[in-house]
């Protein structure tokens, strides 16, 4: 892999942009040493893809699409496997309502109608809602 590494290239973009010094990034992401960063950013490693959250975290990326990226280079036919079947990556609306459900306890009710017209952004999602019984 060469610094023309998407995933690298995104990685040395945010930490060119951050207010942070390489080695205050590594720190707060987890990592023993700074050094790691460096090999990273020009793409002599792979970013380990479960420091990913911890990186965009820090460094202010979409942590979505920093990981679809990384799983896109070093791991295309699982990528391929994660857009056919989970429909990833998620849109700007999709994570929205994502978001807006999670914000709800499991122990909250919402009646059926709010839930259809809050979920179902301009469209984005086929909602089907069944009535239960009970």
């Amino acid at each position: 892999m060469t610094a023309t590494s998407p995933t690298a290239r995104m990685l040395a973009s945010a930490l060119d942009a951050s207010d942070l010094t390489q080695r205050e990034v590594a720190a707060r992401a987890g990592f023993n040493n700074a050094n790691v960063l460096s090999m990273m950013k020009t793409g002599e490693t792979n970013i380990p893809l479960v420091r990913i959250p911890a990186l965009a975290s820090v460094l202010e990326l979409d942590a979505q699409e920093f990981l679809m990226t990384a799983i896109a280079e070093y791991y295309p036919p699982v990528h391929e496997v994660l857009v056919d079947i989970l429909g990833l990556p998620l849109t700007a609306k999709e994570l929205d309502a994502v978001r807006r459900l999670r914000m709800k306890g499991p122990e909250e009710e919402v009646p059926a109608e709010a839930t259809a017209e809050a979920w179902a952004i301009e469209g984005e999602f086929s909602l089907k809602i069944r009535k239960c019984s009970g």
